[in-house]
């Protein structure tokens, strides 16, 4: 009797870690039932596709691993013709179902799930029905776990409970008497934890609080705090980022002056996690989680202290009371237009170094540096106010960028392309994970043999070697075809870049009659360095060609 030919298979799991699950035990798990699917047929699992912590609520188009399994599927040399996935309710949420399954079987791939025993049938509606109400048994899980974690979370703000996280500037975390109410964490020694003040950081907040109660502004007292060497928030505790550490801004203070947890009640139920669409033109692109402030009637606040207050109540309420721009459930107003300020982020003042802002003034586009502000006091020979139109910037920068095209300088222009091009192309993002696993997967391979010489099941010891072995061949062929490949992009020539030159032509005119977005993104390509000093009679303007080196005074 002649055997079945055996059916080639990839694997699409998913791991959230919100629970703190382990992305190796998750996956093994889900291979495993994923394997004894199709087994029983002849099936083989020859690529795995793991995406991890990545929301269900994420289309496949927006998740890697899902991304990378889909523009496999179009390639005829892909090594599967079925892809089999352990839980439908972790892959599909919603109508991500109807996305997905349509593009599978355009390409001859089945689906195979265990909730139907085996493959997924494309003619069968009641096979779609199906899949569908998975997707919205998904959806309502996840809906239903964020409602409970959040009424969860006020009610313990509400008894007073620290409830996790950094604590907040002015304040430390100490162990209290009382055991945790969980009973495996209180079995485990774990005490409540509460706030107590910080001798280094809590006159800090108190001194933020009287310089803006007499009039002083965010940045003024910013610049006030870091001037006397006073810790940042963030210095204090995990290091948010190491440029932080030191350094002191206007938000920050803002946000300990409203802070209302200053006066040693529990607050919770200020900002409130929102699914919006990512596109409201294209709800097929999926949801992103946004953070949003609620108003102040809708915080949830302990009746009882639950730590040492660090200003009284008459200060507090007269801070912010002065201040008008309370955050609220609005959005946030957008940016400005791409191309407003076609030099934007490149133009600094060369009398202090700092960056010159836009302005519109009388219609048209500026660039001011204002020495009004309190961290120029120190500056000498700064004009008060510094505001330069765009166009005569441009006037002078044009012509001179002009250079790089023309016949006198085409020879540096091309030595210095050549120079920066890279040896080699960059990779895809498939062959670098090819290399990963090369790299990986024996060490996993390792550790499952020490595993059976402890004891570990023999079955499933074979099955997570077969998969291991697996998993390394089809990293080893990714690598294999790239080495091969000999449609690369070939590096640029001497001629390639002339022939781009001679194309482009007249550089300057060519920017003249751009639009303002590709001209914007032009002068962002070419990274330029522009430093305009104000002093000199008359304003002079130095400029540096990141690109293609070199630079000169304009």
């Amino acid at each position: 009797m002649s055997s079945s030919p055996s059916l080639a298979c990839a694997a699409y799991v998913r791991t959230s870690t919100d629970d703190n699950q382990s992305p190796e035990d998750s996956k093994r798990w889900q291979l495993d039932i994923a394997t004894r699917l199709v087994t029983p047929v002849g099936g083989t699992i020859v690529a795995t596709y793991h995406d991890i912590d990545v929301t269900r609520e994420r289309p496949w188009a927006r998740r890697p691993e899902a991304a990378r399994l889909l523009a496999d599927a179009a390639h005829p040399g892909r090594g599967w013709s079925a892809v089999v996935i352990a839980e439908p309710q972790r892959a599909f949420s919603g109508g991500q179902f109807q996305l997905v399954f349509p593009q599978l079987t355009h390409y001859g791939i089945e689906l195979w799930v265990p909730e139907l025993g085996g493959r997924i049938d494309p003619d069968s509606e009641g096979h779609e029905m199906l899949m569908g109400l998975f997707g919205g048994l998904s959806k309502a899980e996840r809906r239903r776990l964020q409602i409970r974690t959040r009424n969860a979370m006020l009610a313990h703000g509400a008894a007073g409970r620290w409830l996790g996280g950094r604590p907040n500037y002015g304040y430390r975390l100490v162990d209290t008497d009382q055991p945790h109410p969980q009973r495996q964490k209180a079995t485990a020694g774990i005490k409540l934890r509460v706030l107590e003040p910080d001798r280094d950081t809590a006159p800090v907040v108190r001194r933020i609080f009287q310089l803006f109660d007499e009039g002083v502004g965010y940045r003024s007292i910013a610049t006030i705090l870091e001037r006397d060497g006073l810790p940042s928030p963030g210095e204090v505790g995990p290091t948010r980022h190491p440029r932080s550490a030191g350094v002191w801004g206007g938000s920050a203070v803002r946000a300990i002056l409203t802070n209302p947890r200053y006066l040693g009640h529990q607050v919770t139920g200020r900002q409130r996690r929102k699914d919006e669409l990512l596109d409201p033109t294209d709800p097929a692109a999926g949801t992103t989680s946004r953070q949003r402030w609620q108003p102040a009637g809708e915080w949830v606040t302990s009746d009882e202290p639950a730590w040492p207050a660090l200003v009284d109540a008459d200060l507090w309420h007269r801070v912010n009371a002065r201040i008008t721009n309370t955050r609220g459930p609005q959005r946030r107003r957008p940016r400005a237009e791409p191309g407003k300020y076609l030099l934007a982020g490149m133009l600094c003042c060369a009398a202090c170094g700092r960056s010159m802002h836009g302005a519109t003034l009388k219609g048209k586009p500026y660039y001011r540096c204002n020495a009004q502000r309190p961290d120029y006091a120190e500056t000498d020979g700064h004009p008060t106010t510094t505001a330069v139109r765009e166009e005569r910037i441009l006037a002078a920068l044009d012509p001179w960028l002009g250079q790089i095209t023309d016949p006198g300088h085409r020879a540096d222009t091309i030595a210095a392309v050549l120079d920066a091009e890279p040896e080699s192309p960059a990779e895809p993002a498939q062959v670098q994970a090819a290399r990963r696993a090369v790299r990986e997967l024996p060490v996993e391979l390792d550790r499952v043999l020490a595993a059976i010489r402890a004891g570990m099941d023999p079955e499933l010891a074979t099955r997570t070697t077969r998969q291991i072995q697996h998993d390394l061949a089809a990293a080893q062929a990714t690598l294999a075809a790239w080495n091969a490949d000999d449609h690369r992009p070939a590096p640029l020539t001497a001629d390639d870049i002339t022939a781009a030159l001679e194309h482009a032509g007249d550089l300057a005119g060519l920017l003249a009659e751009a639009e303002r977005e590709t001209r914007a993104r032009l002068y962002r390509t070419l990274d330029l360095v522009l430093n305009l000093d104000p002093v000199g009679d008359p304003p002079t303007l130095d400029v540096r060609l990141q690109l293609c080196g070199g630079g000169g005074r304009i």
